[in-house]
């Protein structure tokens, strides 16, 4: 069983939440319904971030254990739950290199979420042993 350092990626647009990718073990899992509690939780988390960036006016926000990157050029907020602090730098790797894939995608929720793996999987050097979608 492979060990993965992320927990939880969410893609947001300027509508809200479009996208959360869980990983869990071998398995990753897409996620294209969730309640609506969720996105309200998502977007309050959202808009700390985006206060840090206006008050910070650094792209990478760190806050617990989320990280989220504010692209310059793409329409897409990539958030990452991490599991361990120690893993951060390459966690910020990871979401930079995520919004570059994001960039110029169509706002489908499964799509982003399928592009969020392929990411992953390039940039960890890892494979899953099965992707649901749910």
């Amino acid at each position: 069983m492979t060990k993965h350092i992320i927990d939880r990626i969410l893609v947001f647009s300027g509508g809200g939440l479009i996208s959360v990718v869980r990983i869990l073990n071998d398995k990753a899992v897409i996620l294209t319904h969730w309640p609506e509690e969720v996105s309200l939780n998502a977007m309050n988390i959202v808009a700390h971030m985006l206060r840090e960036f206006q008050e910070r006016k650094n792209r990478v926000i760190i806050h617990k254990n989320w990280v989220a990157y504010i692209p310059e050029e793409s329409q897409y907020i990539s958030m990452v739950k991490f599991k361990e602090k120690r893993h951060v730098l390459s966690v910020i790797g990871f979401i930079r290199r995520l919004s570059l894939a994001l960039r110029n995608m169509p706002e489908e929720s499964f799509l982003i979420g399928e592009t969020v793996l392929e990411a992953y999987q390039k940039h960890f050097r890892l494979k899953f042993s099965e992707i649901l979608k749910r």
